[in-house]
């Protein structure tokens, strides 16, 4: 006799075969996925992939044409089913934030509780101490920073402690200095609370560094769902490698575990056979000085600091990119040698 299904393998977030449609162009096509309780996911694509439509739809705006959506295992849209917004126990962080600018912090905090039974008073304060804003009960808005408003947006999003909360591009209106110190904590906050997120970003290094799991979008197909250092080291597909992390791709022969490209036979992560497209990521080239007779050359180099990108110049014409530490130096036009350490991906051309 089977087991039942335990609470803890119910998905907190479960889609499956979702479609949207708008004046006959399909925003959301197919997309499945599912998370798990205590679980923060990434919809990662450019512009107009439909992640922010499948944000949408998974909070109650808008209705699938097609496909089912369940929340904390019930049933909220699809088979007929359609459970409204406030109704589906989902915690909303607007790009804005959506504050209100003639309430305070606590009041802001508290129109979250509009329907919640327990002590509100004593909820607000839990949710500002988990959010580091304790003592700031009777600022305005205009007073906060951009982090501290953010915070108080996530605040109110978490005090019903809801089975689900949705963040839509919530960093994009910080500055970059700002913008990895709050995501941090946004981080920190969500995992002290337990809570299950899906967050909507364009932003490749804020997906690889905030979550548990990527879900890649493009032309509204999730392509891949898997944990950031899968996504960079074994994208599924050409396009999806291409969009996630810089990409060198050289064309090549592959035979079983090792692929022939202009630099020599390298070593496969995957058994194949035929030409290919060779996907090296810039980490793992390794340059060295060479003599006037090397057919490379190094084409720029940009300086970052805790890194750089030296751009080369093979001399077949195509061009690699190799991020190193910042103690190397190297110049336009400098005759260099170039070296694959580890494993690459390959793709079929």
């Amino acid at each position: 006799m089977a087991k039942p299904e335990t609470d803890q393998a119910i998905p907190s977030l479960r889609l499956e075969n979702v479609w949207k449609h708008f004046d006959g162009h399909s925003a959301a096509r197919g997309v499945s996925f599912e998370l798990q309780k205590g679980e923060l996911l990434a919809l990662l694509g450019p512009s107009g992939c439909g992640k922010t439509t499948t944000l949408r739809l998974v909070a109650g705006f808008e209705i699938p044409d097609q496909g089912q959506i369940e929340i904390g295992g019930r049933l909220a849209a699809g088979k007929g089913v359609y459970v409204p917004p406030d109704k589906r126990k989902v915690g909303m962080v607007f790009q804005e934030y959506a504050l209100f600018p003639h309430l305070n912090v606590a009041e802001n905090v508290q129109f979250g509780l509009r329907s919640y039974g327990g002590d509100k008073a004593g909820r607000v304060n839990d949710v500002l101490n988990l959010v580091g804003l304790q003592g700031l009960h009777k600022r305005m808005p205009h007073e906060l920073s951009g982090g501290q408003q953010q915070r108080v947006a996530l605040a109110r999003a978490l005090a019903p402690e809801p089975d689900l909360v949705l963040l839509d591009e919530p960093f994009s209106n910080l500055d970059a200095g700002l913008r990895v110190r709050v995501r941090a904590e946004v981080r920190s906050i969500l995992k002290e609370a337990n809570a299950t997120a899906v967050f909507v970003t364009h932003d490749q290094e804020e997906a690889l560094s905030l979550v548990d799991q990527v879900a890649v979008m493009l032309d509204g197909v999730v392509r891949q769902v898997s944990s950031p250092r899968e996504l960079y080291y074994h994208p599924v597909s050409k396009a999806v490698a291409e969009f996630v992390g810089d990409s060198n791709f050289l064309p090549g022969t592959a035979s079983g575990r090792y692929v022939d490209c202009e630099l020599g036979r390298l070593e496969s992560q995957v058994e194949m056979r035929g030409a290919v497209h060779v996907l090296i990521r810039p980490e793992v080239v390794d340059v060295k000085p060479a003599g006037p007779g090397s057919g490379c050359r190094v084409q720029e180099v940009v300086f970052f600091g805790h890194d750089q990108l030296i751009s080369i110049q093979l001399a077949s014409g195509a061009r690699i990119d190799a991020r190193l530490g910042p103690n190397y130096q190297f110049f336009r036009g400098q005759p260099v040698e170039v070296r694959i350490m580890g494993r690459v991906m390959a793709y079929p051309a």
